[in-house]
């Protein structure tokens, strides 16, 4: 006896799971990452924030910060070079590399809530 078995591709799995880059597991990241990141980023009039916030889409698996100082900041280093001193007063985990600082900090707690996420949704 032979059986025939046929299988959907694995992009549609995915895609059917909601973990495709436009699924409901990556719009649920994303937007996890953007609450998460704006303990890292700096804070003095809470406008890069804002910006931040308002420029990302959570339908799109990015963090956007559209500004012409955003690099700056992120970076850590004036125009000419020079490191920039970031205020803590407000957000004392203010620092360059969001990216990698909310990564080292709250990596794990991120996959943990990814997970639950998942199992919520049976997969």
């Amino acid at each position: 006896m032979k059986a025939k078995i046929q299988i959907d591709p694995p992009a549609r799995i995915l895609r059917r799971h909601g973990l495709d880059a436009s699924g409901g597991a990556q719009r649920f990241h994303t937007a996890n990452v953007l609450r998460r990141i704006q303990k890292y980023m700096p804070y003095r009039t809470g406008a890069t924030i804002k910006l931040t916030v308002a420029q990302t889409d959570v339908n799109v698996p990015e963090i956007a910060t559209e500004t012409p100082y955003a690099r700056m900041l992120f970076n850590g280093k004036s125009r000419g070079g020079k490191p920039i001193r970031y205020t803590k007063t407000k957000n004392p985990h203010a620092g360059p590399r969001w990216d990698k600082a909310v990564s080292a900090a709250e990596g794990a707690a991120m996959a943990a809530d990814l997970q639950r996420y998942l199992r919520g949704k049976g997969v």
